[in-house]
């Protein structure tokens, strides 16, 4: 687990809040990781971004397993498309062979709530943008990036993120999506089985 030092808070209709998953509800998971393995959560304490009354990201094992190909792949300068909790964006600065990251989000009330905790760390800069509409500088190359602008995960998710691997392809070495896999499964359940 990513210890995210984001202090609990509230920005517009965004939220980061502190909680605790018992005992009891963390054998709840257990049960339902027989068929959902990324499901289980342990017991403990935990960071949560909301906006309203649903969860967008939290630091569970879950969103550290589904977001790991980029943080065992992030060197260099790093484009991420969503900030979310900055639970990724942490683990990314702590790496010695990364040298900038640049963070794509579009709200920026998520920026003034999480993005400020990292305001301090001359590797990152935020952009207020659209991942779909933003553009960068001519001749950026990236030699990670990652797409993770989406709150759930669903088929639904394949178009958008088909458009945004094209939109990057040319620009950098690797690029990954968060949850990619998942949401072939919800497509196609068959396939995985």
């Amino acid at each position: 687990m990513i210890n995210v030092t984001v202090p609990d808070g509230t920005k517009g209709d965004w939220s980061v809040e502190t909680f605790e998953v018992s005992e009891q509800e963390s054998s709840f998971t257990r049960i339902r990781s027989f068929q959902h393995p990324e499901e289980y959560v342990p017991a403990g304490k935990y960071k949560r971004l909301m906006r309203g009354r649903t969860v967008v990201m939290s630091n569970t094992p879950m969103e550290y397993r589904t977001n790991s190909p980029i943080i065992h792949r992030a060197k260099g300068t790093v484009l991420l498309n969503g900030l979310g909790l900055g639970m990724v964006l942490t683990a990314i600065l702590e790496k010695k062979e990364v040298e900038c990251v640049i963070v794509v989000e579009i709200d920026p009330d998520v920026i003034d709530l999480v993005g400020t905790h990292f305001a301090d760390n001359l590797k990152c800069a935020f952009v207020c943008e659209d991942a779909f509409a933003y553009t960068p500088p001519k001749g950026q190359r990236y030699d990670a990036v990652w797409h993770d602008i989406w709150t759930d995960i669903c088929g639904n998710n394949l178009t958008e993120m088909t458009r945004l691997k094209r939109k990057y392809g040319k620009r950098c070495d690797w690029q990954g999506c968060w949850s990619e896999g998942m949401c072939k499964r919800h497509t196609n359940p068959l396939l995985f089985a």
